[in-house]
């Protein structure tokens, strides 16, 4: 689970270079969002996260689907299934790039060099959407619990800005007992597997056991 999510970050950096080629910083309009204010997703208009962390979660649920990995193009998904009905958060002061349809498909649908490149983002949001369905689906809490650590210390690393604690983080996605999380971590740091300063968590400095 680590290791898929730093190859991911590894890729989408090499691929910030190919979206500036394409064009995209060019063409679009910059907006500045501050932490904790919401993203208006407007019909019409993909969005490119430049910096920053987005969190999205149902708009009607207020349980956290997972973070918007980077250079996810926002607005894709509701431009062809406009049932969806997502919310998109900023967890800390983001900068975006906001761009109409048809300058979106002009960049994407018009090269074969650049639907390579658009291929390339949709199935690393399909492998991300899957590891997060996977995640959520473990046999026990602990099991569901153990991934999230390595996801939560790749975002603190990813995006240093970021306040969230790695309980709410936990809590916020799962839905789990606050009183079970709070007393799986307090196990896993006696047990020295981990360490903690002010609510987050700064490594793992072990194995975690598999069960719990």
């Amino acid at each position: 689970m680590e290791a898929s999510f730093e190859n991911i970050h590894s890729y989408y950096q090499s691929l910030n270079l190919e979206l500036k080629i394409n064009g995209i910083s060019d063409k679009g309009e910059i907006l500045i969002f501050s932490a904790t204010d919401h993203l208006p997703v407007e019909a019409g208009f993909i969005y490119f996260t430049l910096e920053g962390s987005v969190a999205i979660s149902h708009r009607h649920n207020d349980l956290t689907i997972g973070n918007a990995i980077e250079l996810m193009p926002i607005g894709l998904m509701e431009r062809y299934c406009p049932h969806l009905q997502f919310a998109y958060t900023c967890m800390t002061p983001v900068k975006l790039i906001k761009i109409t349809y048809q300058i979106f498909d002009d960049i994407f649908y018009q090269d074969p060099e650049h639907m390579h490149v658009l291929s390339k983002i949709q199935t690393y949001m399909t492998i991300f959407s899957l590891e997060l369905h996977a995640e959520r689906k473990q046999p026990t809490s602990y099991q569901t619990i153990r991934p999230m650590l390595f996801r939560y210390l790749y975002r603190m690393k990813t995006f240093p800005g970021e306040t969230e604690g790695l309980a709410s983080f936990i809590i916020r996605r799962t839905k789990l007992s606050r009183t079970h999380v709070f007393r799986v971590l307090a196990d896993l740091k006696e047990g020295g597997y981990i360490t903690m300063k002010n609510g987050k968590l700064t490594s793992i400095n072990k194995n975690l056991p598999e069960d719990y």
